[in-house]
């Protein structure tokens, strides 16, 4: 199936995604980032950027474009998790039966991150806050990489045997390498 924005807003629309959003983000990640914001604005204070660092009339335009960019980004990952993946991207919503290693996931391995850290930089934006964007968001990456790699990777050894250990020597864990630096 090829993607397209109607197979995007149908990856967006089905029930497992659904009810992924009601059930982790809703109730668990969008209080907490609140609570990271609310933190963020204390740590800008204290290391006095309570002015922020984007010019104050343009940062609400600047949040709303990056969090469109990165719903589009997620919705994208999850429509070839989908489709291509014939499943969920969630294991709670019945997992992926088939390991995707085209479109997005041939550049690496954990493309919604991008999406997920792209639309959350829009709060840091939003707030204007340094913090937010330059100290707290990285230090939460670093965590959901080593996450992943600690507790997903060994699952997909399980579920996908060989077949995603030839993926993962040939295909990044973060960053797309190869839109960078081509082989010759």
């Amino acid at each position: 199936m090829q993607t397209t924005p109607i197979t995007i807003l149908k990856a967006g629309l089905k029930p497992e995604l659904l009810l992924m959003v009601a059930k982790v983000y809703v109730p668990v990640l969008f209080p907490l980032t609140f609570l990271i914001g609310l933190v963020s604005l204390q740590l800008d204070r204290l290391l006095g950027f309570q002015d922020g660092f984007l010019p104050h009339e343009h940062r609400l335009l600047i949040a709303a474009i990056t969090f469109l960019v990165g719903v589009a980004l997620w919705l994208l990952t999850y429509e070839q998790l989908i489709f291509r993946g014939e499943g969920s991207p969630s294991p709670t919503a019945g997992r992926t039966t088939r390991l995707v290693t085209t479109g997005v996931y041939a550049w690496c391995r954990n493309p919604s991150i991008w999406g997920k850290l792209v639309g959350v930089l829009a709060v840091g934006f939003a707030l204007n806050s340094f913090a937010f964007c330059f100290i707290i968001l990285p230090l939460l990456l670093t965590g959901s990489l080593v996450e992943k790699v600690w507790r997903q990777e060994p699952q997909l050894v399980e579920i996908f045997g060989e077949e995603y250990e030839t993926y993962r020597k040939e295909v990044p864990l973060f960053i797309p390498w190869k839109i960078f630096f081509r082989r010759r």
